[in-house]
């Protein structure tokens, strides 16, 4: 069954806002990597929950005896009515309501700092945050075929389902948290809402990312391009839209003995047969294996460059100096955007496109990403809009966007009904061109999914490329 926007159903709308009011005024002032977005960029994801005490959680969870306690502490959501379903979404909204005391901000609004200017700041106004509770008339076993997700608005999404299971639906604001930040700030939700203290407080000084004074570009800046105004920016992506084949996504698997197949096949090709080279991380692996396959089903001519653009914590002790506080809430991703001829990337070995992912991941020094935060400085100074490096003109085709949430506690989310039983995340192409995201399984260690999107016709054609497939099976 899949269930179409006429099968889910609204039940309630609310604006949640801190327990404790702000103290007024109260502004933050944003990063370079928060504020240099020409416009406000959202990341959609969606948690399904089977009913607690369900046959289908118990079968797939190891810790089966640990979920039967936190069902007795926690309201049981099997065979509630829909007065019932009201009364568990009232307590996800009080203890929302209790989280936003620390994380304040996320109940604010973006302003730009002036009216001519491009600099944004983030006025912490207790605005709030929208709930909707609704109702989806089909079951949670049909959940990967859902499309449910797609009708999200900018705010979370609690939808009930016919078999009791829940999907808990979010949408962050991607120029205020990244994946670092927001799934942290998930996870502190579901402990709140179990009664939990706050285990860490967050963050919010941006500072530890601010440009110097005065800035220097000491490196020429590759991965950020001078941005026309956001009105023309939207217009231009309505107009790309309409003229675009549609996109479609789909879902994919990469078994743990297919993602080590995957790595000895990079290993054995002639860019990393050095013995001095190390071998090749599953992320490299499977970031080239998009870029090689991806170039293939693109129609460009093997002589037109084409963009694999990803995301690069700053975060760790290896990338930052000092050190970006774990518990620092923001954006604190620099965004490469690495380009290669396609026909270099299609005629040679997968190796080739996991060696140019790795020069380029070792070449983002602190230099190169600070010069880049200066540059930033200077163009938003001046008034200019400035934005990630896509291929111009920007919805040319000749993109990937990609990103990988391996690393991060997608599966420790709880409210109290265990652990999520699927994880879904909407990809937003630029029209034309396409995204990936790597992301777990609830079944940890290196199993993996793999979430494409792409124009229609090429999304056929990677359905049918054998080397794709040889790795990845679709779900």
């Amino acid at each position: 069954m899949v269930a179409s926007i006429s099968s889910v159903r609204s039940v309630s709308v609310s604006t949640v806002v801190p327990q404790i009011p702000t103290r007024q005024p109260c502004v933050l002032a944003l990063s370079n990597f928060q504020s240099y977005f020409s416009f406000e960029r959202y990341i959609k994801q969606v948690f399904y929950f089977s009913a607690p005490g369900s046959s289908a959680l118990k079968q797939h969870d190891d810790q089966e005896e640990e979920e039967e306690d936190q069902e007795q502490k926690s309201p049981r959501i099997d065979n509630h009515d829909e007065e019932e379903f009201q009364r568990l979404v009232c307590s996800m909204r009080e203890s929302l309501s209790r989280l936003l005391v620390p994380y304040y901000p996320l109940a604010g609004r973006m302003r730009r700092r002036e009216r001519l200017t491009t600099i944004q700041e983030l006025h912490c106004n207790d605005a709030g945050v929208m709930v909707v509770a609704a109702m989806a008339n089909t079951a949670l076993g049909d959940a990967r075929q859902c499309p449910i997700e797609h009708e999200l608005y900018p705010e979370p999404r609690v939808t009930k389902f016919q078999c009791a299971g829940i999907a808990v639906g979010v949408l962050t604001c991607e120029n205020i948290l990244d994946a670092s930040s927001s799934f942290p700030f998930l996870r502190a939700w579901g402990e709140i809402h179990r009664g939990l203290a706050l285990a860490v407080a967050p963050s919010f000084d941006s500072s530890v990312l601010k440009p110097r004074d005065p800035p220097q570009v000491n490196l020429p800046v590759r991965d950020y391009v001078v941005a026309p105004p956001p009105a023309s920016t939207v217009e231009a992506m309505a107009k790309s839209s309409h003229d675009a084949i549609p996109d479609r996504q789909r879902l994919f698997h990469i078994a743990p003995d297919r993602v080590r197949e995957l790595v000895a096949e990079v290993q054995r090709g002639r860019f990393f047969s050095s013995r001095d080279e190390p071998p090749p991380s599953s992320f490299e692996a499977i970031s080239a294996m998009i870029w090689k396959c991806v170039a293939d089903v693109k129609d460009l001519d093997d002589s037109e460059s084409m963009t694999y653009i990803y995301a690069l914590s700053t975060k760790g002790p290896k990338r930052w100096s000092p050190e970006i506080p774990s518990h620092y809430c923001g954006s604190s991703a620099h965004i490469p955007c690495l380009a290669a001829p396609v026909g270099e990337i299609r005629k040679n070995h997968i190796s080739h496109a996991a060696k140019l992912l790795r020069d380029d991941i070792h070449s983002a020094t602190q230099e190169r990403i600070q010069s880049a935060i200066d540059w930033m400085e200077l163009h938003l100074r001046a008034g200019i809009f400035v934005d990630d490096n896509f291929p111009l003109p920007r919805w040319s085709g000749r993109a990937i966007n990609s990103n990988s949430l391996t690393a991060f506690p997608i599966y420790e989310l709880d409210f109290g009904w265990g652990r999520p039983r699927h994880f879904s995340f909407v990809l937003d192409a630029e029209p034309g061109s396409g995204a990936a995201i790597l992301l777990p399984t609830r079944d940890g260690g290196r199993d993996r999914h793999l979430a494409i999107r792409l124009p229609e016709n090429q999304m056929k054609k990677l359905l049918e490329h054998q080397f794709f497939l040889k790795f990845a099976t679709p779900v």
